[in-house]
């Protein structure tokens, strides 16, 4: 999880109703991501893998006013990733008491690589500690009569052979789900004409 802090100044403001304009929300999200991306290495290790990325979709939903000189926070993460995407939350958050403004989810296209790849590579030190702890707490890991982990961690699976499998891409969130969804019937809707 990541932050980038800005101001709502004079020149962002809509003037009728004398708050953040709605287009400056996605102008900030854009310089979010780019700085998620440096942050991260998202960007150079896609780069590295020969991609790109572009942005694919999004979707924001506004809960209250950013006022005139008043300060925000915008906290990104990735929320989910697919072989052919990476779908992040962005939150513009009240530094004071973390209340959230307004809320975006977006859909980040990874072209000529794959995001499953991607994803592996930036996580593979984390899953290397992650795996190296598992596997010294072995024992609190176990198999029920159905083959079922009965781990207290919920992204550890457990192979035939009893080794610990530490994994750590998410359950796709069930808004994520149907975001996917609408975009889809969108799409096709667009390519047939309605």
């Amino acid at each position: 999880m990541k932050l980038k802090n800005g101001i709502c100044l004079t020149n962002d403001i809509d003037w009728l109703l004398y708050h953040m304009n709605n287009a400056r929300y996605l102008r900030e999200l854009d310089f979010a991501r780019a700085d998620f991306y440096e942050r991260t290495d998202l960007y150079r290790t896609i780069k590295a893998k020969g991609g790109s990325v572009v942005q694919g979709a999004a979707t924001i939903r506004y809960r209250r006013f950013i006022r005139p000189y008043h300060r925000f926070q915008i906290q990104s993460r990735i929320i989910y990733w697919d072989d052919q995407s990476v779908y992040m939350e962005h939150r513009f958050l009240r530094p004071s008491d973390q209340f959230i403004h307004a809320i975006a989810i977006c859909r980040q296209r990874i072209v000529d690589c794959s995001g499953e790849e991607v994803m592996n590579e930036l996580l593979a030190p984390k899953s290397m500690q992650l795996q190296a702890y598992h596997n010294a707490a072995s024992s609190t890991v176990s198999l029920d009569n159905s083959g079922v982990p009965t781990s207290p961690t919920t992204n550890c699976d457990v192979a035939e052979n009893g080794q610990a499998h530490v994994r750590l891409k998410p359950d796709m969130p069930p808004e994520i789900q149907k975001w996917i969804e609408y975009n889809d019937i969108s799409s096709k809707n667009l390519r047939s004409g309605c």
